[in-house]
Protein backbone atom coordinates (compact mmCIF):
# COMPACT_ATOMS: atom_id res chain seq x y z
CA UNK A 1 0.00 0.00 0.00
CA UNK A 2 3.10 2.27 0.71
CA UNK A 3 4.67 1.31 -2.40
CA UNK A 4 3.07 4.57 -4.21
CA UNK A 5 5.28 6.72 -2.13
CA UNK A 6 8.64 4.15 -3.02
CA UNK A 7 8.39 4.76 -6.88
CA UNK A 8 6.96 7.36 -9.69
CA UNK A 9 5.06 4.37 -11.58
CA UNK A 10 1.39 5.81 -10.25
CA UNK A 11 2.25 9.57 -10.13
CA UNK A 12 0.03 10.94 -13.05
CA UNK A 13 -2.83 8.69 -11.79
CA UNK A 14 -5.52 10.83 -10.30
CA UNK A 15 -5.51 9.89 -5.77
CA UNK A 16 -7.92 11.96 -4.26
CA UNK A 17 -11.31 14.34 -5.40
CA UNK A 18 -12.53 17.19 -3.12
CA UNK A 19 -14.99 19.93 -3.89
CA UNK A 20 -12.52 22.63 -5.92
CA UNK A 21 -9.76 19.88 -6.72
CA UNK A 22 -8.20 16.58 -7.72
CA UNK A 23 -4.96 15.08 -6.94
CA UNK A 24 -2.76 12.67 -8.25
CA UNK A 25 -0.63 10.02 -5.91
CA UNK A 26 1.85 12.80 -7.67
CA UNK A 27 0.93 16.25 -5.35
CA UNK A 28 -0.16 13.70 -2.51
CA UNK A 29 3.41 12.44 -1.74
CA UNK A 30 4.19 16.25 -2.54
CA UNK A 31 2.19 17.61 0.44
CA UNK A 32 2.96 14.42 2.52
CA UNK A 33 6.43 15.14 2.42
CA UNK A 34 6.19 18.37 3.45
CA UNK A 35 4.03 17.13 6.15
CA UNK A 36 6.74 14.95 7.37
CA UNK A 37 9.15 17.58 7.44
CA UNK A 38 6.40 19.52 9.14
CA UNK A 39 5.59 17.14 12.31
CA UNK A 40 8.80 14.50 12.91
CA UNK A 41 9.93 16.56 16.09
CA UNK A 42 6.23 16.97 17.46
CA UNK A 43 5.47 14.67 20.32
CA UNK A 44 5.72 10.66 19.95
CA UNK A 45 1.80 10.29 20.43
CA UNK A 46 -0.34 12.55 17.94
CA UNK A 47 -4.09 12.97 17.39
CA UNK A 48 -6.17 13.70 14.40
CA UNK A 49 -9.55 14.22 13.97
CA UNK A 50 -12.73 13.78 12.20
CA UNK A 51 -13.46 16.32 9.76
CA UNK A 52 -11.63 17.58 7.10
CA UNK A 53 -10.99 14.09 5.62
CA UNK A 54 -7.97 15.48 2.74
CA UNK A 55 -6.32 17.05 5.96
CA UNK A 56 -6.76 13.28 7.39
CA UNK A 57 -5.19 11.85 4.54
CA UNK A 58 -2.20 14.23 4.39
CA UNK A 59 -1.90 13.91 8.39
CA UNK A 60 -2.49 10.28 8.48
CA UNK A 61 0.48 9.50 5.80
CA UNK A 62 2.93 11.93 7.58
CA UNK A 63 2.30 10.41 10.75
CA UNK A 64 3.06 6.82 10.02
CA UNK A 65 6.02 8.36 7.78
CA UNK A 66 7.32 10.12 11.22
CA UNK A 67 6.96 6.72 13.09
CA UNK A 68 4.13 8.29 15.53
CA UNK A 69 1.27 6.75 17.89
CA UNK A 70 -1.58 7.62 16.25
CA UNK A 71 -5.22 8.35 17.91
CA UNK A 72 -8.01 9.08 15.61
CA UNK A 73 -10.88 10.95 17.63
CA UNK A 74 -14.50 11.44 16.54
CA UNK A 75 -14.92 14.64 18.68
CA UNK A 76 -12.65 17.08 20.10
CA UNK A 77 -14.32 16.85 23.88
CA UNK A 78 -12.28 13.27 23.78
CA UNK A 79 -9.13 14.79 24.00
CA UNK A 80 -9.64 15.87 27.37
CA UNK A 81 -9.61 11.44 28.03
CA UNK A 82 -6.05 11.18 26.39
CA UNK A 83 -3.68 10.50 29.47
CA UNK A 84 -0.35 10.78 27.54
CA UNK A 85 1.72 13.98 25.91
CA UNK A 86 0.37 14.67 22.73
CA UNK A 87 0.21 17.11 19.63
CA UNK A 88 -2.73 17.21 17.51
CA UNK A 89 -2.37 17.50 13.69
CA UNK A 90 -4.96 19.64 12.52
CA UNK A 91 -4.16 21.60 9.48
CA UNK A 92 -2.36 21.19 6.75
CA UNK A 93 -0.34 24.18 5.24
CA UNK A 94 -0.51 23.04 1.64
CA UNK A 95 3.25 23.48 0.54
CA UNK A 96 5.17 20.35 -1.12
CA UNK A 97 8.32 19.03 -1.58
CA UNK A 98 9.61 17.14 -4.53
CA UNK A 99 11.57 14.50 -4.97
CA UNK A 100 11.72 13.55 -1.69
CA UNK A 101 13.03 10.14 0.24
CA UNK A 102 10.64 8.94 1.81
CA UNK A 103 11.30 6.67 4.64
CA UNK A 104 10.90 3.11 5.67
CA UNK A 105 7.67 2.46 8.09
CA UNK A 106 7.72 -0.38 10.58
CA UNK A 107 4.39 -2.14 9.80
CA UNK A 108 3.47 -3.14 13.10
CA UNK A 109 4.76 -0.40 14.91
CA UNK A 110 3.65 2.57 15.99
CA UNK A 111 0.38 1.95 16.81
CA UNK A 112 -2.77 3.88 15.28
CA UNK A 113 -5.56 3.50 17.78
CA UNK A 114 -8.96 3.32 17.43
CA UNK A 115 -12.08 4.04 20.31
CA UNK A 116 -15.61 2.40 20.53
CA UNK A 117 -18.26 2.29 23.23
CA UNK A 118 -18.86 -0.77 24.78
CA UNK A 119 -22.05 -1.39 27.04
CA UNK A 120 -20.84 0.40 29.41
CA UNK A 121 -21.23 3.63 27.01
CA UNK A 122 -17.61 4.32 28.01
CA UNK A 123 -14.77 4.66 25.24
CA UNK A 124 -12.69 1.83 24.41
CA UNK A 125 -9.51 1.69 23.08
CA UNK A 126 -8.55 -0.74 19.93
CA UNK A 127 -5.02 -0.83 19.01
CA UNK A 128 -3.79 -1.79 15.10
CA UNK A 129 -0.53 -1.39 13.70
CA UNK A 130 0.07 -0.47 9.88
CA UNK A 131 -0.14 -4.77 9.29
CA UNK A 132 -3.10 -5.12 10.76
CA UNK A 133 -4.78 -2.41 8.20
CA UNK A 134 -2.86 -3.96 5.26
CA UNK A 135 -3.72 -7.13 5.51
CA UNK A 136 -7.44 -6.02 5.57
CA UNK A 137 -7.07 -4.52 2.66
CA UNK A 138 -5.36 -7.38 1.00
CA UNK A 139 -8.16 -9.57 2.33
CA UNK A 140 -10.93 -7.21 1.01
CA UNK A 141 -8.68 -7.05 -2.90
CA UNK A 142 -8.77 -10.83 -2.66
CA UNK A 143 -12.08 -11.71 -1.34
CA UNK A 144 -14.58 -8.90 -3.09
CA UNK A 145 -12.74 -9.50 -6.52
CA UNK A 146 -12.92 -5.93 -8.10
CA UNK A 147 -10.78 -6.79 -10.65
CA UNK A 148 -10.34 -2.84 -12.65
CA UNK A 149 -8.80 -0.28 -10.58
CA UNK A 150 -10.90 2.48 -12.50
CA UNK A 151 -13.59 2.82 -9.61
CA UNK A 152 -14.15 5.92 -7.91
CA UNK A 153 -14.86 5.24 -3.52
CA UNK A 154 -17.99 7.51 -1.93
CA UNK A 155 -17.99 7.59 1.41
CA UNK A 156 -20.56 8.31 4.19
CA UNK A 157 -18.28 7.33 7.03
CA UNK A 158 -15.65 8.75 8.84
CA UNK A 159 -12.34 7.91 8.20
CA UNK A 160 -11.92 7.87 12.17
CA UNK A 161 -13.31 4.65 12.27
CA UNK A 162 -11.56 1.48 11.58
CA UNK A 163 -14.16 0.73 8.74
CA UNK A 164 -14.02 4.26 7.40
CA UNK A 165 -9.99 4.16 7.64
CA UNK A 166 -9.79 0.47 5.74
CA UNK A 167 -12.64 0.70 3.17
CA UNK A 168 -12.28 4.50 2.46
CA UNK A 169 -8.55 5.19 2.39
CA UNK A 170 -6.00 1.84 2.79
CA UNK A 171 -8.17 -0.26 0.38
CA UNK A 172 -8.80 2.15 -2.28
CA UNK A 173 -4.66 3.32 -1.75
CA UNK A 174 -4.19 -0.80 -2.13
CA UNK A 175 -6.15 -1.31 -5.26
CA UNK A 176 -5.41 1.81 -7.15
CA UNK A 177 -8.59 3.85 -7.04
CA UNK A 178 -9.40 7.13 -6.80
CA UNK A 179 -11.51 8.51 -3.83
CA UNK A 180 -13.88 11.07 -3.82
CA UNK A 181 -14.52 12.61 -0.81
CA UNK A 182 -16.61 15.31 -1.60
CA UNK A 183 -19.99 15.97 0.78
CA UNK A 184 -22.58 13.29 0.45
CA UNK A 185 -25.74 13.76 2.53
CA UNK A 186 -28.10 11.81 0.55
CA UNK A 187 -28.43 9.32 -2.05
CA UNK A 188 -29.13 11.81 -4.60
CA UNK A 189 -25.38 13.12 -4.59
CA UNK A 190 -24.31 10.22 -5.87
CA UNK A 191 -23.80 10.59 -9.36
CA UNK A 192 -21.12 8.35 -11.20
CA UNK A 193 -21.26 4.82 -12.93
CA UNK A 194 -18.08 3.42 -11.64
CA UNK A 195 -18.61 3.80 -8.48
CA UNK A 196 -18.15 1.92 -5.32
CA UNK A 197 -20.18 3.85 -2.25
CA UNK A 198 -18.91 2.70 1.17
CA UNK A 199 -21.82 3.15 3.54
CA UNK A 200 -24.11 2.31 6.56
CA UNK A 201 -27.41 1.03 7.14
CA UNK A 202 -28.36 4.16 8.43
CA UNK A 203 -28.09 6.11 5.42
CA UNK A 204 -28.97 3.55 2.83
CA UNK A 205 -32.03 3.10 5.42
CA UNK A 206 -33.21 6.41 4.21
CA UNK A 207 -33.41 5.98 0.36
CA UNK A 208 -36.54 3.95 1.34
CA UNK A 209 -38.05 6.12 4.60
CA UNK A 210 -37.66 9.92 2.18
CA UNK A 211 -38.50 8.13 -1.00
CA UNK A 212 -35.22 8.84 -2.35
CA UNK A 213 -32.76 7.09 -4.91
CA UNK A 214 -29.31 7.17 -6.18
CA UNK A 215 -28.92 9.84 -9.48
CA UNK A 216 -26.83 7.15 -11.22
CA UNK A 217 -26.66 3.67 -8.72
CA UNK A 218 -23.61 2.21 -7.36
CA UNK A 219 -21.69 -0.28 -9.03
CA UNK A 220 -20.69 -1.70 -5.41
CA UNK A 221 -22.10 -0.66 -2.15
CA UNK A 222 -20.42 -2.04 0.81
CA UNK A 223 -22.41 -1.59 4.41
CA UNK A 224 -21.16 -2.33 7.69
CA UNK A 225 -21.99 -1.21 11.20
CA UNK A 226 -25.03 -2.90 12.15
CA UNK A 227 -27.62 -5.82 10.24
CA UNK A 228 -28.46 -4.67 6.67
CA UNK A 229 -32.73 -4.61 6.97
CA UNK A 230 -33.92 -7.41 4.49
CA UNK A 231 -36.15 -4.77 2.57
CA UNK A 232 -33.60 -2.16 1.75
CA UNK A 233 -31.03 -5.56 1.27
CA UNK A 234 -33.76 -6.56 -1.51
CA UNK A 235 -34.27 -3.07 -3.25
CA UNK A 236 -30.46 -2.18 -3.23
CA UNK A 237 -29.32 -5.56 -4.92
CA UNK A 238 -31.54 -4.89 -7.90
CA UNK A 239 -29.80 -2.46 -9.30
CA UNK A 240 -25.88 -2.90 -7.28
CA UNK A 241 -23.65 -5.44 -5.85
CA UNK A 242 -24.38 -5.11 -2.51
CA UNK A 243 -21.85 -6.44 -0.29
CA UNK A 244 -22.72 -6.77 3.87
CA UNK A 245 -19.95 -6.82 5.89
CA UNK A 246 -20.00 -8.66 9.80
CA UNK A 247 -16.82 -7.67 12.08
CA UNK A 248 -16.26 -4.55 14.69
CA UNK A 249 -13.48 -2.84 15.82
CA UNK A 250 -11.88 -5.59 17.99
CA UNK A 251 -12.02 -8.40 15.24
CA UNK A 252 -11.37 -6.53 11.81
CA UNK A 253 -13.54 -7.64 9.05
CA UNK A 254 -14.80 -10.86 9.54
CA UNK A 255 -16.90 -11.96 6.65
CA UNK A 256 -19.33 -10.55 3.71
CA UNK A 257 -22.87 -11.89 2.33
CA UNK A 258 -23.48 -10.71 -0.96
CA UNK A 259 -27.32 -11.73 -0.97
CA UNK A 260 -29.72 -10.87 1.44
CA UNK A 261 -30.96 -14.40 2.40
CA UNK A 262 -27.42 -16.07 2.35
CA UNK A 263 -25.34 -16.93 4.77
CA UNK A 264 -22.39 -14.88 5.84
CA UNK A 265 -19.15 -16.47 4.03
CA UNK A 266 -15.33 -16.05 6.26
CA UNK A 267 -12.61 -14.77 4.66
CA UNK A 268 -10.11 -17.28 3.43
CA UNK A 269 -7.94 -15.85 6.53
CA UNK A 270 -10.10 -15.77 9.10
CA UNK A 271 -10.85 -18.58 11.50
CA UNK A 272 -14.23 -18.56 13.71
CA UNK A 273 -14.35 -20.77 16.55
CA UNK A 274 -17.54 -20.73 17.96
CA UNK A 275 -18.80 -21.56 21.84
CA UNK A 276 -21.82 -21.97 24.06
CA UNK A 277 -21.90 -17.93 24.62
CA UNK A 278 -19.08 -16.55 22.40
CA UNK A 279 -16.89 -16.80 19.63
CA UNK A 280 -12.83 -16.74 19.32
CA UNK A 281 -12.00 -14.79 16.04
CA UNK A 282 -7.96 -15.30 14.42
CA UNK A 283 -7.35 -12.91 12.06
CA UNK A 284 -4.07 -11.02 11.05
CA UNK A 285 -6.40 -8.14 11.25
CA UNK A 286 -6.20 -8.15 15.03
CA UNK A 287 -3.50 -6.76 16.66
CA UNK A 288 -2.40 -9.93 18.85
CA UNK A 289 -4.03 -11.84 16.40
CA UNK A 290 -6.85 -13.15 17.99
CA UNK A 291 -9.89 -11.49 20.19
CA UNK A 292 -13.62 -12.48 21.45
CA UNK A 293 -16.69 -11.34 20.66
CA UNK A 294 -19.85 -11.44 22.18
CA UNK A 295 -21.77 -13.30 19.78
CA UNK A 296 -23.71 -16.67 19.29
CA UNK A 297 -22.25 -18.16 16.19
CA UNK A 298 -23.07 -21.12 14.02
CA UNK A 299 -20.20 -21.94 11.37
CA UNK A 300 -20.41 -24.47 8.89
CA UNK A 301 -18.41 -25.38 5.28
CA UNK A 302 -16.83 -21.87 5.90
CA UNK A 303 -19.99 -20.37 5.85
CA UNK A 304 -21.87 -18.42 9.43
CA UNK A 305 -24.87 -17.28 11.05
CA UNK A 306 -25.29 -15.21 14.06
CA UNK A 307 -28.09 -16.04 16.35
CA UNK A 308 -27.57 -13.36 18.84
CA UNK A 309 -25.88 -11.22 20.68
CA UNK A 310 -25.05 -12.96 24.06
CA UNK A 311 -23.79 -9.60 25.62
CA UNK A 312 -27.92 -8.74 25.13
CA UNK A 313 -28.84 -11.58 27.96
CA UNK A 314 -29.97 -10.54 31.50
CA UNK A 315 -32.13 -12.32 34.07
CA UNK A 316 -35.35 -10.66 35.41
CA UNK A 317 -37.21 -12.74 38.59
CA UNK A 318 -34.42 -14.94 37.77
CA UNK A 319 -35.30 -15.76 34.37
CA UNK A 320 -32.66 -15.56 31.62
CA UNK A 321 -34.03 -12.67 28.72
CA UNK A 322 -32.94 -12.22 25.05
CA UNK A 323 -33.35 -9.06 24.37
CA UNK A 324 -32.76 -9.75 20.42
CA UNK A 325 -35.23 -12.36 20.40
CA UNK A 326 -37.88 -10.60 22.52
CA UNK A 327 -37.34 -7.82 19.27
CA UNK A 328 -37.84 -10.34 16.89
CA UNK A 329 -40.79 -11.54 18.51
CA UNK A 330 -42.54 -7.89 18.60
CA UNK A 331 -41.19 -7.34 15.44
CA UNK A 332 -44.08 -9.50 14.42
CA UNK A 333 -46.75 -7.28 15.54
CA UNK A 334 -48.59 -4.91 12.58
CA UNK A 335 -48.20 -1.86 14.87
CA UNK A 336 -44.26 -1.99 15.00
CA UNK A 337 -41.67 -1.35 12.93
CA UNK A 338 -38.92 -1.64 14.77
CA UNK A 339 -37.53 -1.76 18.44
CA UNK A 340 -34.87 -1.88 20.96
CA UNK A 341 -35.35 -3.58 24.22
CA UNK A 342 -32.62 -2.88 27.09
CA UNK A 343 -32.49 -3.23 31.07
CA UNK A 344 -32.80 -0.23 32.20
CA UNK A 345 -32.26 0.01 36.69
CA UNK A 346 -33.14 -3.49 36.87
CA UNK A 347 -36.03 -3.92 34.69
CA UNK A 348 -36.62 -4.72 30.87
CA UNK A 349 -38.03 -1.45 28.81
CA UNK A 350 -38.69 -0.76 25.42
CA UNK A 351 -38.17 1.92 22.84
CA UNK A 352 -40.41 0.72 20.29
CA UNK A 353 -40.60 2.98 16.64
CA UNK A 354 -44.18 2.66 15.24
CA UNK A 355 -45.27 1.64 11.89
CA UNK A 356 -47.94 3.68 9.95
CA UNK A 357 -50.81 1.24 11.60
CA UNK A 358 -49.27 1.41 15.28
CA UNK A 359 -49.74 5.41 14.65
CA UNK A 360 -52.91 5.50 13.84
CA UNK A 361 -53.57 3.44 16.86
CA UNK A 362 -51.48 5.76 19.24
CA UNK A 363 -53.51 8.49 17.45
CA UNK A 364 -57.15 6.93 18.18
CA UNK A 365 -56.62 5.00 21.37
CA UNK A 366 -53.68 6.62 22.91
CA UNK A 367 -50.45 5.55 24.52
CA UNK A 368 -51.51 4.02 27.23
CA UNK A 369 -53.65 1.45 25.49
CA UNK A 370 -51.26 1.17 23.07
CA UNK A 371 -48.36 -0.06 25.72
CA UNK A 372 -51.20 -2.33 27.10
CA UNK A 373 -51.42 -3.94 23.67
CA UNK A 374 -48.22 -4.61 23.25
CA UNK A 375 -47.52 -6.20 26.39
CA UNK A 376 -50.29 -8.66 25.50
CA UNK A 377 -48.78 -9.09 22.22
CA UNK A 378 -45.22 -10.18 24.00
CA UNK A 379 -47.16 -12.15 26.11
CA UNK A 380 -47.71 -14.81 23.67
CA UNK A 381 -43.55 -15.52 23.55
CA UNK A 382 -42.72 -14.75 26.75
CA UNK A 383 -43.53 -14.29 30.42
CA UNK A 384 -41.27 -11.29 31.07
CA UNK A 385 -42.63 -8.42 29.08
CA UNK A 386 -40.82 -4.62 29.19
CA UNK A 387 -42.88 -2.44 31.51
CA UNK A 388 -42.04 1.29 30.25
CA UNK A 389 -42.33 2.16 27.09
CA UNK A 390 -41.20 5.20 24.92
CA UNK A 391 -42.12 5.87 21.18
CA UNK A 392 -40.64 7.27 18.43
CA UNK A 393 -40.55 7.31 14.48
CA UNK A 394 -37.30 5.40 14.18
CA UNK A 395 -34.12 3.75 16.48
CA UNK A 396 -31.92 6.72 17.14
CA UNK A 397 -28.64 5.39 15.16
CA UNK A 398 -25.27 6.97 15.45
CA UNK A 399 -22.94 8.41 12.71
CA UNK A 400 -21.14 4.92 12.13
CA UNK A 401 -24.39 3.28 11.60
CA UNK A 402 -24.98 1.38 15.25
CA UNK A 403 -28.09 1.71 17.88
CA UNK A 404 -26.77 4.60 19.90
CA UNK A 405 -27.72 3.31 23.01
CA UNK A 406 -26.47 6.62 24.76
CA UNK A 407 -29.31 8.35 23.66
CA UNK A 408 -31.35 5.45 24.53
CA UNK A 409 -30.39 5.21 27.74
CA UNK A 410 -30.95 9.35 28.08
CA UNK A 411 -34.49 9.20 26.68
CA UNK A 412 -34.90 6.89 29.83
CA UNK A 413 -33.20 8.99 32.14
CA UNK A 414 -35.26 11.80 31.40
CA UNK A 415 -37.59 13.11 34.11
CA UNK A 416 -40.20 14.65 31.43
CA UNK A 417 -42.10 12.95 29.31
CA UNK A 418 -40.97 11.99 26.01
CA UNK A 419 -43.29 13.61 23.34
CA UNK A 420 -43.21 11.15 19.78
CA UNK A 421 -42.16 11.96 17.09
CA UNK A 422 -44.72 10.71 14.63
CA UNK A 423 -42.11 11.71 11.32
CA UNK A 424 -38.55 13.73 10.22
CA UNK A 425 -37.91 15.50 7.21
CA UNK A 426 -34.06 16.32 6.96
CA UNK A 427 -33.24 19.07 4.31
CA UNK A 428 -29.29 20.00 4.21
CA UNK A 429 -29.08 22.01 7.23
CA UNK A 430 -32.72 21.82 8.39
CA UNK A 431 -34.32 19.12 9.91
CA UNK A 432 -38.64 19.45 10.63
CA UNK A 433 -40.07 17.00 13.45
CA UNK A 434 -43.41 15.89 13.53
CA UNK A 435 -44.45 15.61 17.44
CA UNK A 436 -47.03 14.07 19.40
CA UNK A 437 -47.42 16.03 22.79
CA UNK A 438 -50.26 13.41 24.54
CA UNK A 439 -52.11 14.14 26.99
CA UNK A 440 -50.22 12.06 29.45
CA UNK A 441 -47.10 13.88 29.10
CA UNK A 442 -46.17 14.49 32.42
CA UNK A 443 -45.46 18.22 31.83
CA UNK A 444 -49.24 18.99 31.37
CA UNK A 445 -49.69 18.41 35.11
CA UNK A 446 -49.75 20.91 37.52
CA UNK A 447 -49.90 23.40 35.17
CA UNK A 448 -52.90 25.07 35.04
CA UNK A 449 -54.83 22.31 36.29
CA UNK A 450 -58.21 23.88 34.84
CA UNK A 451 -56.73 24.52 31.62
CA UNK A 452 -53.62 22.10 30.66
CA UNK A 453 -51.37 23.76 28.58
CA UNK A 454 -47.59 22.70 26.88
CA UNK A 455 -45.31 25.57 29.07
CA UNK A 456 -42.89 27.14 27.20
CA UNK A 457 -40.08 26.15 29.56
CA UNK A 458 -40.78 22.64 28.04
CA UNK A 459 -40.93 23.99 24.63
CA UNK A 460 -37.77 25.31 24.93
CA UNK A 461 -36.58 22.11 26.40
CA UNK A 462 -37.73 19.95 23.60
CA UNK A 463 -36.18 22.67 21.01
CA UNK A 464 -32.85 22.35 22.61
CA UNK A 465 -32.67 18.88 23.13
CA UNK A 466 -33.75 17.95 19.39
CA UNK A 467 -31.21 20.55 18.62
CA UNK A 468 -28.60 18.68 20.34
CA UNK A 469 -28.90 15.26 19.28
CA UNK A 470 -29.75 16.12 15.45
CA UNK A 471 -26.65 18.41 15.21
CA UNK A 472 -24.48 17.08 18.04
CA UNK A 473 -24.40 20.27 20.24
CA UNK A 474 -23.98 20.83 23.67
CA UNK A 475 -26.44 23.60 23.52
CA UNK A 476 -26.53 24.43 27.46
CA UNK A 477 -28.76 27.47 29.05
CA UNK A 478 -28.53 30.73 28.47
CA UNK A 479 -28.19 30.61 24.95
CA UNK A 480 -31.73 31.59 23.67
CA UNK A 481 -32.73 35.30 21.90
CA UNK A 482 -35.99 36.52 20.50
CA UNK A 483 -38.09 34.04 22.38
CA UNK A 484 -41.70 34.38 20.89
CA UNK A 485 -44.81 33.16 22.06
CA UNK A 486 -47.86 33.05 19.47
CA UNK A 487 -50.53 30.77 20.68
CA UNK A 488 -50.74 27.87 23.22
CA UNK A 489 -50.28 24.28 22.27
CA UNK A 490 -53.10 21.88 23.99
CA UNK A 491 -52.43 17.96 25.08
CA UNK A 492 -52.78 15.74 22.49
CA UNK A 493 -52.21 18.72 20.24
CA UNK A 494 -49.80 17.46 16.83
CA UNK A 495 -47.33 20.19 15.81
CA UNK A 496 -44.13 20.42 14.05
CA UNK A 497 -41.08 21.74 15.29
CA UNK A 498 -38.74 23.15 12.31
CA UNK A 499 -34.45 23.62 13.45
CA UNK A 500 -32.57 25.22 11.02
CA UNK A 501 -28.63 25.68 11.42
CA UNK A 502 -26.68 28.65 10.34
CA UNK A 503 -23.10 29.73 10.92
CA UNK A 504 -23.64 31.05 14.76
CA UNK A 505 -27.17 30.10 15.56
CA UNK A 506 -30.02 27.59 15.79
CA UNK A 507 -33.49 28.77 14.90
CA UNK A 508 -36.14 27.00 15.88
CA UNK A 509 -40.01 27.13 15.22
CA UNK A 510 -43.14 25.42 16.35
CA UNK A 511 -46.28 25.71 14.24
CA UNK A 512 -49.13 23.58 12.75
CA UNK A 513 -51.10 23.73 9.69
CA UNK A 514 -52.69 26.65 11.06
CA UNK A 515 -51.06 28.33 13.60
CA UNK A 516 -47.52 29.56 14.46
CA UNK A 517 -46.82 28.86 17.99
CA UNK A 518 -43.14 30.12 19.09
CA UNK A 519 -40.46 30.62 17.66
CA UNK A 520 -36.53 32.21 18.45
CA UNK A 521 -33.38 30.99 18.47
CA UNK A 522 -30.30 29.54 20.05
CA UNK A 523 -27.10 31.32 19.95
CA UNK A 524 -23.48 28.37 19.39
CA UNK A 525 -20.71 29.86 18.82
CA UNK A 526 -18.10 27.77 19.87
CA UNK A 527 -19.91 24.62 20.40
CA UNK A 528 -20.35 22.69 16.96
CA UNK A 529 -18.43 19.39 16.91
CA UNK A 530 -17.68 16.78 14.81
CA UNK A 531 -20.18 13.72 14.63
CA UNK A 532 -19.97 10.97 16.68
Amino acid sequence: MLSIFYTNKYDNKVAVITQHNSYTYSDIKKQVAWQIENIKNKKDNVVILSGDNYKFIINFFAALFCNKNIYLLTDKTRLNTLKMDFDLLDEVCGESLDNYEFPQVNQTAPLINFYTSGSSFEPKNIKKSLYNLVQEAEILGEECNIKDDDYTVLLTTSMCHLYGLVFSLIYPFYSGYKIDIRAISSPEDIDGDKTILISTPTFLNSIQKYNVSFKTPPKYIFSAGSKLGEDIFKSLEKESNIIDIYGSTETGTVGQKTHYNSLFKIFGQVQIIPYEDYAEVISEGIYGSKTIVNDKIEVKDGLFEVKHRTDRLFKVYEKRISSDELERDLKKSELVSDCYIMKHKEKPVCLCALSQEGQKYLLKYGVPSLSAELKQFLRQYSEIVPQRWKFIDSIPMTFTGKINKKLIEHFFNLKLSLPIILDRIIQGDSIEYKIFFYNQCNFFKGHFPQFKLLPGVVQLYYAKEFANVHFNLTLGEGQWKKIKFSNIIEPDSIVHLKLEKSEKHISYEYYSDTKKYASGMFICDNVFKELK
